[in-house]
């Protein structure tokens, strides 16, 4: 039998439990229809009446694929009888009927692409803001491993290998949406990014937690703005207060704006997304700094934040997340293939978990 783990629903963060099943059999506790409405609207023409093989059979067969980390060839070999009928594959009288290596091959690289494996995480990032009870959000990157080969790899000196990272946004131990991106970029770059995309999924959080590498004015600002949370971003240690971040100058610089509605009677959450929206992102990020830095109790509020390396390493336990002996033209559609994998598996877990 194959195996999949979820975290245990007890005080101990750090306790895991096993959840032993077949991964066709857990399946079948996952709502997919989502996502099946989305293969079928997108990624199919609207001439083609019918399928050779159902677009959600599909979307299973390569989970298993993904999860039992096999070639394309070897899909439709590894399946038992038992597996077929949990995966409702159609019979007739030579047996089931199950696509070849090619057909999964170009369902993933022609059907879905890229475009839509990005469209399937949201699908999935929606469904988990859904079912979520955290109201805390984590931003955070994880090395991918790469052969000490690759000639596209970066050397990073600080993991001391040759690697790519992802850029990943989760809620509480859940992932949201992640980004690829070379082994030596900067994490701060990809922060918008992942920010808005969280934003269209209506998170329902009041935290978002960083570490320094994320300490910037303009970030603080998103996401307080575009995720209407509190920004809890280590500071670094040359972390000053800045004076232009203080009610008094956020007072001075809406008066002077008054001519484009700014209100100095308003109150102050009002004048700070009026500053936001007229390119003053850089002082409404400058005064929640200033707050993190005089807020006595922080420190002891970001060591509470979720484990997110927990959850790096669950997902590195259930799927192959890295790119060794991967062609570097599909990197990037095989890792974020690999994520939503794990954020459909997580789904199953979560109606588990809050169906009991």
């Amino acid at each position: 039998m194959a195996s999949t783990t979820r975290p245990k629903e007890t005080n101990n963060q750090n306790e895991i439990v096993r959840l032993e099943t077949s991964i066709c059999q857990f399946l079948r506790t996952v709502d997919l229809i989502p996502f099946y409405r989305y293969i079928e609207s997108a990624c199919y023409k609207p001439v083609q009446h019918g399928f050779r093989f159902d677009p959600l059979l599909m979307l299973k067969l390569v989970i298993v694929q993904l999860y039992r980390d096999l070639p394309y060839r070897k899909v439709s070999s590894s399946l038992s009888e038992e597996d077929c009928t949990y995966l409702e594959v159609p019979k007739d009288h030579d047996g089931y009927i199950l696509p070849a290596a090619s057909t999964l091959h170009h369902f993933v690289k022609y059907r879905l692409k890229e475009e839509g494996i990005n469209r399937l995480m949201e699908i999935a990032g929606r469904s988990i803001c859904q079912v979520s009870r955290s109201t805390d959000a984590i931003i955070d990157s994880t090395p991918v491993e790469a052969s000490r080969y690759d000639q596209f790899a970066a050397y990073n000196p600080h993991y001391e290998s040759k690697m790519y990272k992802t850029h990943i946004i989760h809620v509480g131990d859940c992932p949201l949406y992640c980004c690829f991106s070379g082994g030596n970029n900067a994490d701060s770059t990809y922060a918008p990014t992942l920010i808005r995309a969280a934003k269209t999924m209506n998170p329902h959080i009041d935290r978002v937690f960083a570490d320094g590498g994320y300490d910037s004015f303009e970030i603080h600002a998103d996401i307080w703005y575009q995720l209407d949370a509190r920004p809890f971003i280590d500071y670094r240690e040359t972390a000053v207060f800045h004076e232009e971040g203080t009610e008094k100058r956020i007072d001075h610089r809406i008066n002077k704006l008054w001519k484009l509605g700014g209100n100095i009677q308003a109150p102050l959450k009002e004048k700070l997304r009026f500053l936001y929206k007229h390119d003053r992102s850089e002082q409404v990020g400058m005064y929640w700094r200033n707050v993190n830095l005089r807020d006595p109790k922080f420190d002891e509020v970001y060591r509470k934040r979720t484990d997110c390396e927990r959850t790096h390493s669950h997902l590195k336990a259930l799927f192959k997340f890295d790119v060794r002996h991967v062609r570097d033209a599909i990197k990037r559609l095989y890792v974020l293939l690999n994520f939503v994998a794990y954020q459909i598996v997580l789904l199953g877990i979560s109606r588990i978990t809050f169906t009991r």
